[in-house]
Parts: structure tokens; C-alpha cells; sequence
């Protein structure tokens, strides 16, 4: 079982909003607090590790997207310290990439802060660069298909079919990772 998971939040946890920076429009999906409390249960840390180009681009800025971390908090009403980390990217596609998935930095401090080895960590997420993250760091991966992507294509286009399983909710997510 892996003992650290890293979440992605635009698409697996709340409904993928391009360049949400309103707090108002933070929607939980169906079975994220379900997924986050027996995750919660089996002992496993949690960790949020998002993407959040918009503020690269000058669309917002980096408070507004922590506005609507707290929001997606106080929907899923498991405490502000659900997670043990924050990672937002705030680098746009065309930055250097520091944080922005699929770099492997944040996992990589995981490892080092928490003495966990790659088969203790697992990555949850919607998008191939979620999945790419987990391929660079030797560790473990479950697509969540929301919709939103054509996740099984996009991991067909980057030679990962098979190597990362693929479930419609959040709820398998979990219940995949505690299994695994």
C-alpha cells in the first residue's frame, strides 16, 4: 500500500475550471470526501500537488488560488490540515518548469522529508502529466477519468498504456491505492 499520495486538484478533486480563481466556483466532484476519508483511514498521508498556469500568465494571482484551496477544504469538511503539503505551480507551459508537473520536484522532497522510497508514494490525478510525474519518480499512478480528458488515449500517446491503471471516480482511486 502506498503510504504517501499526491493529488492532483483541477479534475480530481473539484470540477476543472480553466483558470478557477474564484472561490464561488469551487464544485467538489462525486466521491472525493468518500475517496479522502478512507484514504485518511488506512493511515496514508495526503499531499495536493496542482498546476496553476493561470498564475504564470498573469490571469490571477497565487492568493486567489490558495481562496480556492480553502474553499475545496471547507466543502470537504475533513479539517484545513487534510493535507501535509501544499505544492501549487504557478510556472505557465512556456516557463522553466520547477514545480510544474510532470516535474518530479515535489515528489522528490516527499521522498527526502518524509524517508519514503518510490513504492511508498502513489499519484492520483486526471491528466497524463499527473501519470508522467509518477513515470519519472519510479513510483505509483491511477489515472481518474472525469471526462475532461481522454485519459487512455493521452497515456496510449505517451507509451504508458498499461503501466498506470484507469478508474472513473475517486472513489476507486482510492480504494485502489489502499489496495495496491
Amino acid at each position: 500500500m502506498a503510504k504517501h499520495i499526491i493529488i492532483d486538484r483541477d479534475g480530481t478533486l473539484i470540477e476543472h475550471i480553466p483558470y478557477l480563481c474564484d472561490p464561488e466556483k469551487v464544485r467538489i466532484l462525486p466521491t472525493v470526501k468518500e475517496g479522502l476519508q478512507i484514504l485518511k483511514q488506512s493511515g496514508c498521508r495526503l499531499f495536493l500537488h496542482t498546476n496553476q498556469s493561470g498564475v504564470g500568465r498573469g490571469y490571477f494571482s497565487y492568493h486567489d488560488a490558495e481562496r480556492c484551496n480553502q474553499e475545496m477544504l471547507r466543502q470537504i469538511g475533513l479539517g484545513s490540515d487534510l493535507f501535509e503539503r501544499v505544492c501549487m505551480a504557478p510556472e505557465s507551459p512556456e516557463q522553466p518548469a520547477d514545480y510544474r508537473k510532470p516535474s518530479s520536484k515535489f515528489g522528490r522532497e516527499i521522498m527526502a522529508e518524509y524517508g519514503a522510497a518510490a513504492n511508498d508514494l502513489c499519484y492520483i490525478g486526471d491528466n497524463v502529466t499527473d501519470l508522467l510525474t509518477a513515470k519519472k519518480l519510479g513510483c505509483g499512478g491511477i489515472g481518474v477519468d472525469t471526462a475532461l480528458h481522454d485519459l487512455r488515449k493521452m497515456l496510449a500517446e505517451n507509451d504508458l498504456s498499461g503501466t498506470y491503471p484507469v478508474v472513473d471516480s475517486f472513489l476507486e482511486a482510492a480504494t485502489y491505492a489502499i489496495r495496491r
